[in-house]
């Protein structure tokens, strides 16, 4: 679950260093016509380790790393190296989509190195990943399995259906839409002038 600070950032257009780049403070990010991915939280291990790991190791704090990766890297493959390989301060997921139908993958990453790369495979049926705060090859919390019910939806979508409309609807089934949900972005490095966010629970 994000925190609540996130329910209040507000979407900015930087146009300094990063000339088209749309970033939207809630850790949702486009970088135009290259790739676009999501920040969702890891719920691990123990503040005092995320201490140690910034003051004494020098790892990066998760929220640096997105811009880094949007000033540094200039392709989807590089932005998965570069938001796989750099030391965190916390265990994350990056959701990384590209512009191609192979580029997307899901990053679980722990302090100083990827966990997990876990790939698109259209050819083999695999069109889309759900991830829903845990770590996709273990079994999802039945108080808070989000995971099958977001999996049934796309499956009836269908991939011959799919637009940033049909996904904002999956995302807006219950329980993947929530009481908890603070909001819902859908976005598309191909389109990124179709970025969406909407606030759902200020509370």
């Amino acid at each position: 679950m994000p925190p609540p600070l996130l329910s209040r950032q507000l979407l900015l257009w930087e146009r300094n260093k990063m000339e088209g780049v749309l970033k939207c403070g809630s850790w949702a990010t486009v970088r135009t016509y290259t790739y676009c991915f999501f920040l969702n939280s890891a719920d691990k291990g123990w503040w005092w380790e995320n201490v140690i790991a910034a003051l004494f190791q020098r790892h990066y704090p998760v929220s640096w790393l997105i811009r880094a990766t949007l000033s540094e890297s200039e392709n989807f493959k590089e932005a998965v190296i570069k938001l796989a390989k750099t030391p965190l301060i916390a265990d994350v997921y990056y959701i990384v989509g590209g512009t191609s139908p192979r580029e997307g993958v899901v990053i679980t990453r722990n302090r100083n190195s990827p966990a997990d790369i876990w790939p698109l495979d259209p050819l083999n049926g695999a069109w889309f990943r759900v991830e829903t705060n845990y770590d996709h090859w273990k079994p999802v919390p039945k108080e808070d399995d989000r995971r099958t019910p977001a999996i049934k939806a796309l499956n009836a979508m269908g991939q011959a259906n799919l637009s940033l409309q049909k996904l904002f609807q999956v995302l807006s089934v219950f329980p993947v839409y929530n009481n908890y949900t603070v909001y819902t972005t859908v976005m598309s490095a191909a389109s990124p002038e179709r970025y969406m966010t909407r606030i759902r629970n200020l509370g």
